[in-house]
This record gives structure tokens, C-alpha cells and sequence, in this order.
């Protein structure tokens, strides 16, 4: 909740996410087996139409601050950011 505090949204919008965020539940489907139902109340669901625009709002953040730390070390072009977020992307590390 804090990176969509930190975005700059209003108190009813932060409420309205976190309601939607917290006590959900879900489970696993593998061949004919399923899991029981368990709370998840960290990241965002999928299939939700909310989830891209969370997503989007989690990106953005990632995004300003890897561009600002790209300047800080000199590194920022265009195209130093498009190489770096392919590299990122198609990579097998993980960030």
C-alpha cells in the first residue's frame, strides 16, 4: 500500500485497494489435483481487471527508480534503458 500512497492517490482510492488486496483467498490446480483454499494477502490477483492497472502502478515506481539511479551513475540514455529493461525482460535473472 505504500507504493500507492507514494503515487499520489486519495484516501478513498488507498481504501478501496486495500479492501481488494487483503483476505483473498485462492488455490492451486495441477492435473486432476487441487489444493485447499488458503489466504493470499500479498501481490496481485490474476484475472481481476484491477490487475493491470496495479501492475502498471507497481512498474511505474520500478521505472523512476531505476532510471534515477541510471542517471546517478551517469548510464541514462534512451537507449541505455531500453537495453537494460531487455536485458531485464528476457533475462533469466531476477530482480
Amino acid at each position: 500500500m505504500s507504493i500507492l500512497s507514494k503515487a499520489g492517490l486519495e484516501s478513498k482510492v488507498l481504501n478501496f485497494f486495500a479492501n481488494y488486496l487483503v483476505q483473498r483467498k485462492t488455490n492451486y490446480i495441477w492435473n486432476n489435483m487441487q489444493s485447499p483454499d488458503f489466504e493470499v494477502n500479498i501481490g496481485i490477483g490474476q484475472g481481476s481487471a484491477l490487475s493491470p492497472i496495479l501492475s502498471a502502478l507497481y512498474l511505474t515506481l520500478f521505472l523512476y527508480i531505476l532510471e534515477k539511479c541510471l542517471k546517478l551513475f551517469c548510464l541514462w540514455t534512451p537507449s541505455s534503458f531500453v537495453a537494460i529493461m531487455f536485458f531485464l525482460i528476457f533475462s533469466q535473472i531476477s530482480v
